[in-house]
């Protein structure tokens, strides 16, 4: 399995103009679901 045949078009296609914009959409998604500076996960207690 040739990884750089793979690679190759997907890096080529985000050097482009509509690449970058698509690119950069899909980190600001990315950035807006999984914040950095997001609470740390708490216990929930279950009452019984």
């Amino acid at each position: 399995m040739d990884l750089n045949a793979i690679l190759t078009p997907i890096v080529e296609f985000f050097s482009t103009d509509l690449g970058q914009v698509i690119g950069r959409f899909l980190t600001a998604v990315y950035e807006f679901l999984y914040p950095a500076n997001s609470e740390a996960p708490h216990e929930v207690v279950i009452p019984e």
